[in-house]
């Protein structure tokens, strides 16, 4: 009786069940992880001063740099759940507009916003998707990667310990 081939096949074989687990979990839950709803974060121009005491009945654009012209970098934060309600109701009311992509995700911008700043930013958005991807996936890989090698130690352990009772 070899108990460490025995072992060796048993871990192989349960590293594929949690793998195919995994990938099936992955599968399952991440389309509704990466269509999620996002907002554009607003650079405001360096002569408005203090972002507290800012006259908010301005233009926009004589408060914020215009992504488009400036070719800014577009940095998105992710839209809190309490807050989606009340950001659905301006797209309703026409001060704000909500571009959906093929991923369901959904991103909300300013009204104020130019054409070309909407397709700008819009445009940043989707081509950032594969980060939002890869960032979504760490805790499946893992997942699918740690406990594998926590049983694989284990059964390595066991098999040193028991050659320990030869004589």
């Amino acid at each position: 009786m070899n108990v460490r081939r025995g072992l060796w096949r048993a871990w192989i074989f349960v590293t594929v069940l949690w793998l195919i687990g995994t990938a099936g979990l992955a599968y399952l839950v991440m389309p509704d992880q990466i269509a999620r709803k996002y907002q554009y974060v607003y650079n405001m121009r360096k002569d408005v001063g203090d972002p507290n005491k800012v006259d908010w009945s301005k233009d926009f654009y004589a408060l914020m740099r215009s992504p488009s012209k400036e070719q800014l970098s577009a940095t998105f934060d992710l839209l809190e759940y309490q807050y989606v309600t009340s950001w659905n109701e301006d797209v309703q009311k026409g001060t704000m507009i909500a571009a959906d992509f093929p991923d369901r995700s959904r991103l909300y911008l300013s009204a104020q916003l130019t054409k070309e700043d909407q397709n700008y930013v819009s445009k940043a958005f989707w081509d950032q998707r594969w980060e939002r991807y890869a960032k979504e996936a760490v805790p499946f890989v893992a997942g699918a990667i740690l406990p594998p090698l926590v049983l694989l130690l284990l059964g390595s352990s066991l098999v040193w310990v028991g050659r320990g009772f030869r004589t």
